[in-house]
């Protein structure tokens, strides 16, 4: 029995040594796809930060420009309420020279009594009607110049949270790439 033990004491030691060859190769390759799936996983989360940067940065673009926008109005406003007062000033002088007319047709001296008052009541609604244009003017241009602060600091808010949920996922990946071990 012994020869027999001798002679196969070879073979199954040359068989274990296959498996033992095998299973490092099993190792390795297993290995090698643990470092490609650790690989994969690290590039989609930075492809994940990357495109949530990337819209953030859009949408807080799109925050400034509506902030732009804002501010170009202003000017219009301004326009419009320089139209406004020169409109009142337009039909306050209208209304005095017919006035004038009328109470000159009539005979009746302009310089002082009842043409003085009507004059002097013209003027009176006239510098109402302007005040009223001007502080509707300047609440306006407050309101737009309100919105236009406020869109800006939105941006950048959306600027903010982007880096933070860039970080956040970064973290995340991390943490899944140390448990993996």
């Amino acid at each position: 029995m012994a020869p027999i033990a001798a002679a196969l004491t070879p073979l199954f030691s040359g068989i274990g040594s296959a498996v033992t060859g095998i299973t490092g190769a099993l190792g390795g390759a297993g290995a090698i796809g643990s470092t490609i799936g650790s690989i994969l996983a690290g590039t989609a989360t930075l492809m994940s930060v990357s495109a949530s940067k990337g819209a953030a940065e859009i949408e807080a673009t799109n925050l400034e420009l509506q902030a732009k926008d804002q501010e170009a109005q202003r000017a219009t406003e301004t326009l419009a309420g320089i139209e406004r007062r020169t409109s009142i000033k337009r039909e306050m002088m209208t209304a005095i020279g017919e006035q004038s007319t009328a109470y000159a047709a009539s005979g009746v001296d302009l310089s002082f009594g009842t043409p003085l008052q009507a004059r002097e009541e013209a003027f009176r609604q006239a510098d109402l009607g302007m005040e009223t244009a001007t502080g509707t003017e300047r609440s306006r241009i407050a309101r737009l110049e309100e919105r236009a602060s406020n869109l800006r600091s939105q941006a950048t808010s959306t600027r903010r949270a982007a880096k933070a949920q860039g970080a956040a996922q970064i973290l995340t990946g991390a943490s899944r790439f140390l448990s993996r071990g």
